[in-house]
């Protein structure tokens, strides 16, 4: 997580605009150093103690709200109200694209994965209802 936290700081410091804002936060989640076999197979892990362990569940919480709290930030002059739920869309689909990470055989491909989350964006942001 703190080598995740560091990055996401870092990208989005430099980030330019909301999209950019967005685009930061995903970056940094497919990231190389993040998205990688042993870091993907202990998020999974991290997971599964969340479930009975009451110090990791606290830690997963403070990552989701602060995944959930820079997404809807840059999202909000996106997608105005809709940017809460379009930031809890985003967090599922990262978590359950580290989840498909796990089951597949070969390399990950975090720039496969940023595309994926990006065409749900779009998705959702093409919407703007």
């Amino acid at each position: 997580m703190t080598v995740y936290g560091a990055e996401v700081r870092g990208a989005l410091a430099v980030a330019e605009g909301a999209e950019g804002r967005v685009r930061a936060v995903l970056l940094a989640s497919f990231s190389p150093s993040n998205f990688r076999r042993e870091a993907v197979g202990a998020w999974l892990n991290f997971w599964v103690l969340a479930q009975t362990v009451p110090e990791a569940k606290r830690l997963l919480a403070i990552y989701q709200r602060r995944l959930r709290s820079n997404l809807t930030a840059a999202l909000r002059s996106l997608a105005g109200p809709r940017a809460p739920d379009i930031a809890e869309s985003l967090g599922a689909m990262i978590d359950g694209l580290y989840l498909r990470e796990v089951l597949k055989s070969g390399p990950p491909d975090g720039a496969a994965a940023v595309a994926t989350a990006l065409r749900h964006l779009d998705a959702e942001l093409a919407r703007r209802a």
